[in-house]
């Protein structure tokens, strides 16, 4: 017959009971429960190079390592993992989108073709693996966002996208897990709603959906050069000309898009290589 706990055994017991109490989050954390005809990202990421606006060149990512990005104040952000392209983020963006129903760290469950259909993509084979891949670069993509605030106080957040995929063909249903720390990302003043009939009418304009998440952080955007938005978007047009031109052909397709859906986005580029962008409702 064993003996069973000691007073200084239950003592213990209790302090370890209480230690993990104290761990547990005093409550669930949630994304913001944005409506179901828009997309939410944090403004550190839409104003970034994280998700590129220009084109692969060849089907092999490029690996960066704590790469400083050129992002707008009051952020630094900092990148490790696989090159993200705007096709990427649309996934992640879907991602987000499920599991902000649920709390963070908790796994959110759908069917694959859903997801795929919510795309607009296709729902053949290679779509599938298409889409796993690009999952599988969120996963594997780290990174570090810092905020400055007006007291000279920096906050930030390491982590990645997304945390886990689990998938089962037979069934088509896929697991997702993110990591519920990404929630700093979404403050009230630091994240955007996106229109996804916007991300959807610009099909395979990648850098057009970037200049549109771009300009949808801002209210009232300021003028900023053709030079310093190549460098934020994460272009790999060599000449500033070439880049110039393909702004250009972005900015009126984003214009389309949103006059279309009865909101206001005019824009020029002055004789100083200035871009001016007007929008509203």
């Amino acid at each position: 017959m064993t003996n069973g706990p000691n007073e200084n055994d239950k003592t213990r017991f209790r302090e370890l009971a209480e230690q993990a109490a104290s761990l547990v989050p005093a409550k669930l954390v949630q994304l913001p429960l944005w409506p179901d005809e828009k997309r939410g990202a944090p403004n550190a990421i839409l104003r970034s190079a994280v998700f590129s606006g220009g084109k692969p060149i060849t089907s092999v990512r490029v690996r960066h390592e704590h790469k400083l990005l050129p992002v707008l104040p009051p952020f630094a952000v900092y990148y490790t993992g696989p090159q993200l392209y705007q096709p990427d983020l649309d996934v992640c963006l879907e991602l987000w989108h499920r599991c902000r129903l649920s709390p963070l760290g908790d796994v959110s469950t759908f069917h694959a073709r859903s997801l795929l259909r919510a795309l607009g993509r296709h729902t053949g084979k290679a779509n599938y693996e298409d889409l796993r891949s690009s999952i599988r670069a969120l996963i594997g993509a780290e990174i570090e966002v810092k905020h400055r605030d007006a007291e000279g106080r920096t906050r930030g957040y390491v982590g990645h996208l997304v945390e886990s995929l689990a998938y089962d063909d037979g069934t088509q249903q896929w697991r997702v897990r993110v990591n519920p720390e990404i929630a700093k990302l979404f403050a009230p003043s630091e994240h955007t709603w996106l229109p996804v009939s916007a991300r959807l009418a610009l099909g395979k304009g990648y850098l057009a959906k970037w200049v549109h998440g771009y300009f949808s952080t801002h209210r009232s955007p300021l003028p900023i050069s053709v030079e310093h938005l190549r460098g934020l978007s994460g272009s790999s047009a060599g000449r500033l000309r070439k880049f110039r031109e393909g702004l250009k052909a972005a900015l009126e397709d984003v214009a389309a898009v949103e006059r279309a859906d009865g909101r206001v986005f005019a824009w020029r580029i002055d004789e100083n290589d200035m871009v001016h962008v007007t929008r509203g409702r």
